[in-house]
């Protein structure tokens, strides 16, 4: 786990390689967030990379919701999740659902993303699965505009946690 002040010297490109993944498959918000260096401090940076992710464009934070998988999904079948969503996943206690529990899942997922037209995002390591298929059939009853916004700050929550297993 590097310091701080490791982070600050690392180059542009170690910089994407270690926090590239913080918002899933979106290495362009570390670079962004890399012009805003020094960081005096681990918030500084969590801020830094938020700000470059609110900072984006609706078609880029659309992109990036897109970008998330869905929960115990096919790519959690295909083994497919980086390392972050798949221990993310675990600890919530999808990897271990009932077969009726998956089935619910996999059709509230599907209702999910035809109603939204991406996933549904929620950070895991603050939810249980009880909580998860809760949160997910009450958000089927918002607008798109409203589960965007949800979104991005679920996304930001699971950014914030990653840094913190990052840095020391």
């Amino acid at each position: 786990m590097p310091t701080l002040d490791e982070v600050n010297r690392l180059s542009p490109r170690d910089f994407s390689t270690a926090f590239g993944a913080v918002y899933e498959h979106s290495p362009w918000i570390a670079q962004r967030a890399l012009e805003r260096r020094p960081f005096d401090s681990r918030e500084a940076l969590q801020s830094a990379l938020y700000g470059a992710m609110q900072a984006s464009s609706d078609a880029e934070k659309l992109a990036l919701i897109r970008a998330h998988p869905m929960l115990a999904g096919k790519e959690a079948d295909a083994g497919t999740l980086t390392d972050a969503s798949e221990r993310e996943q675990a600890a919530a206690g999808l990897g271990a659902l009932t077969p009726d529990q998956k089935a619910e899942l996999a059709i509230l997922n599907a209702r999910y993303a035809d109603t939204f037209g991406f996933p549904f995002v929620i950070c895991a390591r603050l939810n249980r699965r009880d909580a998860i298929l809760g949160t997910l059939r009450a958000r089927l009853h918002n607008t798109r505009e409203q589960e965007i916004a949800n979104a991005i700050a679920q996304i930001g929550e699971i950014a914030r946690l990653r840094v913190a297993d990052l840095v020391s």
